[in-house]
């Protein structure tokens, strides 16, 4: 049996050990946060817009006509008309045509009574309850609105038409608001200024996520004047442009117990890749040679034992070595093009498993970062633009617990890494120790959007009353561990009997003067 080296002999020594790196590591705690709540105070401490202001500038005007010759035909002959270009309902109001735009329509309705159909538009007004899907501010909240419209008529056919033309016509423009909404933080990039005059510096027989035409084909990764171009061997204008001004991270991760050896580009601003919006870029090359002769040949002919899978083995690691060494080159020449960024890699030893989305994945620290680059969605949560870190479900009986990440932008949502094995709470917590993250732990999910709502309505005001401290149930833990330990009973050097004696003669003194005990009262509570 080999021999084993143990730091120390007795248990009781690596338990002290252990208590005092999780002393060290809670006053650590303490100093980030009060150095947090001093920074939100100072952050917070101008005037903050109202969410008044704020819906005030996001008011959006809408202007179907201008002029009357625009109106559609048969608005003179005072009838409801749809007008699907303009996205328009022309309906007759006292005899006059009036526009309403599509996004000013609530909903609408229809009913058949005996012989007259009934068509109900109904309109959307301050007083309302308006939805989050619905949510559009109003420029004068006090001036006068429609609610709602209501018209009769006998021709049935033609009122079933108008309703559905106008139930398409909100679809689809709630579906356009949507795209609107989801491209607005789409920025166009400038145009990449190509090599001139030598060779750019390519990287080959690389596979690109996510693919531009949907297709997986092996293509090139060059290096130009001031940003990368991926080529694909399909079509010349597939191809993907990155720019270095737009590049806020790049990762290189090695094949080292992975499929795949990766360079990785996390943007600043997400860009368009065929019809999908993506902020996260990643070039890849697989390591396993998948393609392998299971039958025999030649060689197991006049050959026997596991002198071909050795050398197979060898070969692979070979093989994974010169890739390793090849994209590392790569992505430090890219860094040294840039001159703006640096290379991260993923530090494997301090990984914890957990599911930031929908599959059970390994996160990685890097210097910077937090990443998961191996299954798609990825993640990538830059440390400086976190908050607070809070550890929920921490709790005696439970095998995981999950991990929140709060962002100084509190307009984003938060981060939720999920089920995370209990064995690597030591170990989580101390890596937020050492990257200087606040964090706190409680033994409960807590509702985050709420929260969130909570502290941007007035951020001054949430700080003002201890900010973050709500979440630290730790000193509310300490005050009852010193109630209790004052509970305790405490063996005293007085002998039972002397106690006895005195018992029994308070006992004599509180029966032979009863008429006193009102007085001694009323002076011991005075006392207190």
């Amino acid at each position: 049996m080999a021999d084993r080296t143990f730091k120390s002999k007795l248990r009781n020594e690596t338990k002290t050990v252990n208590e005092g790196a999780e002393l060290k590591r809670k006053e650590h705690q303490k100093e980030l946060h009060k150095k947090l709540q001093e920074q939100g105070l100072q952050r917070f401490a101008g005037d903050v817009k109202t969410s008044e202001d704020q819906k005030r500038e996001t008011f959006r005007r809408f202007e179907a006509y201008k002029r009357e010759s625009q109106f559609p035909v048969g608005v003179k002959d005072l009838k409801i008309a749809v007008d699907p270009k303009n996205q328009v309902v022309v309906v007759p109001i006292c005899g006059r045509p009036v526009p309403f735009h599509i996004s000013t329509l609530k909903n609408a309705s229809k009913n058949d009574e005996g012989e007259y159909v009934y068509i109900r538009l109904n309109f959307l007004t301050p007083a309302q309850s308006i939805s989050k899907k619905d949510d559009s501010p109003f420029d004068d909240a006090n001036a006068n609105f429609v609610h709602s419209l209501t018209y009769r008529s006998r021709d049935t056919e033609r009122i079933t038409d108008i309703f559905k033309s106008i139930q398409e016509m909100k679809k689809s423009a709630v579906k356009k608001e949507m795209e609107r909404k989801e491209l607005e933080d789409v920025v166009e990039q400038n145009n990449l200024i190509e090599v001139r005059n030598r060779r750019p510096i390519r990287l080959d027989n690389v596979f690109v996520r996510p693919a531009p035409d949907g297709k997986r084909v092996a293509g090139a990764l060059e290096i130009h004047q001031n940003g990368l171009r991926y080529q694909s061997p399909v079509r010349s204008d597939h191809r993907i442009d990155l720019l270095f001004s737009n590049i806020k991270h790049l990762f290189f991760q090695p094949c080292d117990h992975e499929l795949i050896v990766i360079i990785h580009v996390h943007l600043k601003n997400p860009i368009m890749i065929g019809k999908r919006k993506t902020k996260d870029v990643q070039f890849y090359r697989e390591a396993s040679d998948i393609q392998f002769d299971e039958t025999g040949n030649r060689k197991r002919k006049y050959r026997y034992g596991d002198e071909d899978e050795l050398e197979a083995e060898q070969e692979e690691r070979r093989r994974r070595a010169a890739l390793n060494k090849e994209f590392r080159s790569f992505s430090e020449k890219i860094a040294e093009a840039s001159n703006s960024f640096d290379v991260d890699i993923p530090f494997r030893e301090l990984g914890f498993s957990g599911v930031p989305f929908r599959a059970n994945v390994l996160c990685q620290p890097t210097t910077d970062c937090l990443v998961q680059l191996i299954d798609p969605p990825f993640l990538v949560v830059t440390l400086s633009e976190i908050e607070i870190a809070h550890l929920e479900r921490v709790q005696f009986g439970l095998k995981n617990f999950d991990l929140v990440f709060v962002f100084k932008d509190f307009s984003r949502p938060v981060i939720h890494i999920n089920s995370i094995p209990m064995d690597q709470l030591d170990n989580v917590k101390d890596w937020l120790d050492e990257v200087e993250i606040p964090y706190s732990e409680g033994p409960l999910n807590l509702n985050w959007q709420t929260i969130i709502k909570t502290i941007v309505a007035d951020p001054h005001a949430f700080f003002e009353g201890g900010g973050w401290s709500f979440l630290d149930t730790e000193s509310d833990s300490e005050n009852s561990d010193m109630s209790d330990d004052a509970s305790e009973f405490e063996v005293s050097d007085a002998d039972p009997e002397d106690e006895s004696e005195e018992e029994s003669e308070f006992d004599d003194d509180d029966a032979s003067a009863s008429g006193g005990d009102e007085d001694e009262d009323e002076d011991f509570s005075e006392d207190d």
